[in-house]
């Protein structure tokens, strides 16, 4: 199995089988660790974060989509709008929200992960398909 990481994660080196995006926050050990072992990812499988497969993986929720929450506050970034109104993936998934959901943006459905500090994940299997993960339920 690969863990793929949604960015923000504080020790890498410890997670068996990680590769990951950025996050807006990566403390500089962090980013030392994945630049050197070459672990930063664009693509894999059929899952991108540069928006050049129809599946691709952000760690930025979506401006005004209501996925992102963070101390239920609505968080979202508006160049991972500008990015799907532009390319118009079948799916993002994406991070930097303590909840798990998805709704419809146009035509892209927009998945929020949830929250790895709330035990709550994502199984990619590939072409869309996905299983969400509590570890609370």
């Amino acid at each position: 199995m690969q863990v793929v990481g949604l960015g923000d994660v504080e020790c890498p080196q410890h997670i068996i089988n990680f590769k990951g995006i950025l996050g807006e926050m990566e403390g500089i050990t962090a980013r030392k660790y994945l630049e050197t072992n070459n672990l930063i990812i664009t693509k894999l499988l059929d899952l991108s974060s540069d928006f050049s497969t129809p599946f691709v993986i952000v760690h930025e929720p979506p401006y005004g989509v209501g996925t992102g929450k963070i101390l239920n506050v609505n968080v979202g970034s508006r160049l991972t709008r500008s990015r799907i109104l532009a390319y118009r993936p079948k799916v993002v998934f994406h991070g930097h929200s303590e909840v798990q959901r998805e709704v419809y943006f146009n035509e892209t459905k927009v998945i929020s992960i949830g929250s790895g500090f709330l035990g709550q994940f994502v199984i990619y299997q590939g072409e869309g398909k996905y299983i969400y993960i509590n570890l609370n339920d």
